[in-house]
């Protein structure tokens, strides 16, 4: 009878001991939770100041020379991103002239007629879909 009792005293002694860690790790991943939220705070807040100096020299205020390296990084890189968005446009605009050029060169010249692509069929003008196979005109 012993033995049981010795054996029940172990396993409340583990269930205890588990349930006290358990209790501490989630005490430990709220302490670390909060931690974290403080940490994300302070890099919002630096954020912020860097913005504010940025304005200041973009006012034409004095900042401390030892950022004035850091600022013109921020210049150079906001160049560079103009340039690559012109460069976008640059495509973007070769694309549709593309596009124009392919749809002149393929519409049908006035009074031309027009046939079905795929079963070539003749079409009336603003035709969609074709009569006879139903395929769709581009």
């Amino acid at each position: 009878m012993a033995f049981f009792q010795d054996l029940g005293k172990k396993i409340t002694d583990g269930v205890q001991d588990a349930s006290k860690k358990t209790t501490e790790l989630i005490e430990i991943n709220k302490l670390k939770s909060s931690i974290s939220s403080e940490k994300d705070a302070i890099n919002a807040a630096k954020i912020q100041m860097g913005d504010k100096v940025f304005a200041m020299f973009n006012a034409g205020e004095a900042i401390p020379d030892n950022m004035a390296e850091d600022v013109q990084s921020i210049i150079a890189r906001l160049e560079k991103i103009t340039e690559l968005e012109g460069k976008i446009e640059e495509i973007k605009a070769a694309t549709e002239a593309e596009k124009a050029s392919r749809a002149a060169a393929a519409a049908p010249a006035a009074g031309a007629a027009r046939f079905c692509m795929g079963c070539g069929a003749p079409l009336a003008e603003g035709t969609v879909f074709c009569g006879k196979c139903g395929k769709k005109q581009e």
